[in-house]
């Protein structure tokens, strides 16, 4: 586990900063707290989703492929500024990309999440590591806000560039449509859609699939990558499987 995660662990739960610290051994047998609540509206049951993964040391997968090289490098070439981070939850993301100059707004419903966020403290290397180690070029900052994304009057923007990673998809399909535009109503005129969702069902006889890139379709975006100048609205979509 970083050395980072390790303080985080001792600051919710006041145990000692020690390597050769050890819980008595467990049997898990009741892994309901692995997979993300049903409801989309209760703090209290992602408060609880995020206190057992730090609980079961999970919490240090969190970011554990993540790689924004990419995505600073078009932010910057493109004056992006003002970027929106919906959903992150534990994740150091956000701080990253403060670090790396950017200025973030966190909005997350569980206030255990944002608070947690909030008070951590990275190592300068860890958040490097997180951006593709580009050089840190100006001061940015950070600002996290506890709830509803639905809710159009939490951090109502506009906002350069809007960052899901595997949240929005976790709505249902009747209520997506409205949480989506919701949220890219949160959106400059000239701005970026950054949604990475996960392809749990992913197989080989079958190209794995963004579960928001319909929605994307239907609505007449275009599409960017990264590469040249962004003109107006447009989404940069990623796919992760497994």
């Amino acid at each position: 586990m970083s050395p980072f995660m390790t303080k985080l662990l001792s600051w919710v739960f006041g145990r000692p900063e020690n390597p050769e610290y050890n819980e008595p051994a467990r049997v898990e047998k009741d892994f309901s707290w692995f997979f993300p609540p049903k409801t989309l509206t209760d703090p209290l049951s992602w408060d609880r989703y995020w206190y057992e993964h730090i609980s079961h040391h999970y919490d240090c997968y969190v970011d554990m492929v993540l790689n924004d090289g990419e995505l600073v490098d078009a932010l910057r070439q493109n004056g992006l500024r003002k970027i929106l981070c919906i959903g992150s939850g534990i994740s150091q993301e956000p701080r990253a990309l403060a670090w790396a100059g950017f200025d973030v707004t966190v909005l997350d419903l569980s206030p255990f999440a944002m608070r947690v966020s909030s008070e951590v403290d990275p190592p300068e290397s860890y958040l490097a590591q997180l951006v593709g180690n580009r050089e840190r070029t100006a001061e940015g900052s950070l600002k996290f806000v506890a709830g509803d994304l639905c809710d159009s009057s939490y951090c109502p923007g506009p906002y350069d560039v809007i960052i899901d990673r595997r949240t929005l998809q976790l709505w249902p399909a009747d209520e997506l449509p409205i949480a989506m535009q919701t949220v890219a109503n949160r959106l400059a005129p000239r701005g970026l859609f950054y949604s990475h969702c996960h392809d749990g069902s992913f197989s080989f006889q079958q190209p794995p699939t963004h579960a928001l890139e319909s929605w994307f379709k239907q609505e007449g975006w275009e599409f960017w990558f990264g590469e040249g100048s962004l003109t107006n609205r447009a989404a940069w979509l990623t796919i992760s499987t497994g």
